[in-house]
């Protein structure tokens, strides 16, 4: 981290976002969902003349924007979301009469999902599945797979991602050589 942000990132960081804080706010004042506002992968036109700003600003982007948008949309989201607080056991309850009460349809869900590159969605699948068949070495084991595959997709990226997906895992991160 040390390396990504040093004191001649500063400067160009302050511009970029305070350009992307502009950006999200616009965003939300259309109306749009976070995962819209992510995905738009906003870069901001002064770290053209700040190149060594660009690793440090990534790191940040979509945690920076999430934080903003949650600060600036409170507890209820525009599509219903936090109306009705739901208990990961009771959303896993809704999910597994669909699944016919088996851990078969999670697996394969979830299954499809990793082969697809979905690891983050496979992931909200395996959850509900393993509260509702605790037992399923099959669900154990994808869940370690979305797991591994998102920890690979963040090590460079986003480190507080990363370490949450590692932890989550089980996973023990020793020191850096």
């Amino acid at each position: 981290m040390t390396e990504l942000f040093t004191i001649e990132a500063i400067n160009g960081l302050q511009a970029a976002l305070t350009e992307l804080h502009g950006v999200v706010l616009d965003a939300i004042r259309d109306g749009l969902a976070l995962p819209a506002i992510l995905d738009g992968n906003h870069l901001p036109d002064v770290l053209r003349g700040h190149p060594s700003v660009v690793g440090p600003y990534l790191v940040i982007r979509d945690n920076f924007a999430a934080r903003l948008y949650h600060q600036r949309t409170g507890y209820w989201l525009p599509d219903g979301q936090g109306l009705e607080p739901l208990a990961a056991a009771d959303r896993a309850a809704a999910l597994d009469p669909l699944a016919g009460e088996a851990e078969e349809p999670f697996v394969n869900a979830a299954a499809t999902l990793i082969g697809q590159g979905d690891h983050a969605l496979a992931l909200d699948i395996i959850t509900p599945g393993l509260l509702r068949h605790p037992a399923s070495a099959a669900l154990a084991e994808l869940r370690q797979t979305a797991l591994h595959r998102l920890m690979e997709r963040y090590q460079q990226t986003d480190p507080f991602r990363f370490l949450i997906y590692a932890e989550l895992a089980g996973t023990e991160i020793g020191p850096v050589q």
